[in-house]
């Protein structure tokens, strides 16, 4: 014996070629998608966003304090946040690949349903009356789904 041996590995220096991973290659086009979005319009969204938060809060606590209190339950703005993201979504969504998609389909629905019931939590109305409505856009949302191709 020599000394070598007949059975080579690799070193560190010459590594084997490694077989490319799918889930890697989609992992970085999400990013680059998400990092190519938000330097559109990513920091422009946020910032007048919690501007705009900020102002009806205070418009809202500011009423509150001076006994002009016009909603009841101005905590529930905060369900409008979500629900504007979910808009937000589907907009970008549509955008990206110029149709209506499922995705964006879904995303819209969930807007609409937080915002319906944001409404009825700000105002103070009864979900008696209007629960069925919520059934009905749940159902139209499925059809809507259902119907729109991927």
């Amino acid at each position: 014996m020599n000394g070598q041996n007949s059975n080579p590995t690799p070193t560190p220096s010459n590594p084997p070629p490694a077989s490319p991973d799918w889930r890697e290659q989609r992992r970085a086009e999400h990013m680059a998608r998400h990092e190519a979005r938000w330097q559109r319009h990513g920091s422009r969204r946020s910032g007048w966003l919690w501007g705009a938060l900020l102002v009806l809060l205070g418009v809202a606590l500011l009423f509150e304090n001076l006994g002009l209190a016009f909603l009841t339950n101005w905590w529930a703005l905060f369900i409008l946040i979500p629900a504007f993201w979910a808009y937000v979504g589907a907009w970008d969504i549509y955008r990206e690949n110029s149709r209506l998609t499922r995705r964006a389909a879904g995303s819209l629905t969930t807007g609409i349903l937080l915002t319906m019931l944001a409404l009825i939590f700000l105002f103070n109305l009864t979900a008696g009356p209007y629960w069925p409505v919520l059934l009905i856009l749940g159902g139209l949302a499925l059809l809507a789904t259902g119907l729109v191709p991927e």
